[in-house]
């Protein structure tokens, strides 16, 4: 059964390959500029503790709006090369931290900028109009910590970039030779390291005067959600 099913879907294959390309028409290039839906994250706030309830200790930041724009290049009938730049910034303005026994709110989050390069292969049973890829390839992703506590922020001392791989379905609906809208769902799941340090060593609350941490301290984002996007493509 596996056999016949193989041997069928290669003969179909066979006969609208050639077909489904010739209609791609001639342009080898494509600019789009995307807007994205990340379900999911995580910020890590001690990930190198040596205790293992600390180190898996993170913060929920979820439902990441980010913007991306996409350069295609066909580099064969059924294969296209795509780089993607894309500007992530997502806070909780509410995040809770404890400080010399006082339970203050912060504003904590990430800002990191993935670069991500993928190999599209044009499905079979696209049409003239709608075009289906899937694909694969890597990415870098560049990040920053920030946090800022009432006059408090950070400073980023160092960081490690991170790198991942990732995979993608979409469809672009060609509205004329030289116009599409796309849709593209991603997964992905990279990690990046930040140290930083409090760019002062105390802030005054209710009279009080709150000792900050000295040292530089470690943190970790894990970028773990689907990225659903959505764009407007030029095709030349």
């Amino acid at each position: 059964m596996i056999k016949k099913a193989l041997l069928t879907f290669l003969f179909l294959f066979q006969i609208f390959l050639p077909h489904v390309f010739a209609q791609y028409n001639s342009s080898l290039f494509s600019f789009s500029a995307n807007y994205n839906y990340t379900t999911t994250s995580k910020l890590f706030i001690n990930p190198n503790s040596p205790d293992p309830i600390l180190s898996s200790t993170y913060l929920e930041l979820d439902d990441i709006g980010s913007y991306s724009f996409e350069f295609r290049y066909r580099i064969s009938e059924p294969l296209i090369i795509g780089i993607i730049g894309e500007y992530i910034n997502k806070i909780n303005t509410n995040a809770p931290i404890s400080l010399g026994g006082i339970r203050l709110d912060m504003k904590e989050g990430f800002r990191v900028f993935p670069v991500e390069l993928t190999i599209y292969y044009l499905l079979p049973f696209s049409t003239s109009q709608f075009k289906f890829l899937m694909g694969g390839g890597g990415g870098i992703y560049i990040g920053n910590e920030i946090r800022s506590i009432r006059e408090a922020s950070i400073n980023n001392v160092s960081k490690k970039i991170g790198y991942g791989i990732q995979v993608a379905v979409g469809m672009d609906y060609l509205v004329t030779e030289y116009f599409a809208v796309r849709g593209q769902m991603r997964f992905r799941d990279p990690e990046f390291q930040m140290k930083s340090s409090y760019n002062v060593k105390s802030i005054e609350y209710q009279g009080r005067t709150i000792n900050l941490p000295s040292n530089p301290f470690d943190t970790k984002v894990n970028i773990d959600g689907i990225t659903f996007s959505i764009g407007a493509v030029f095709i030349f």
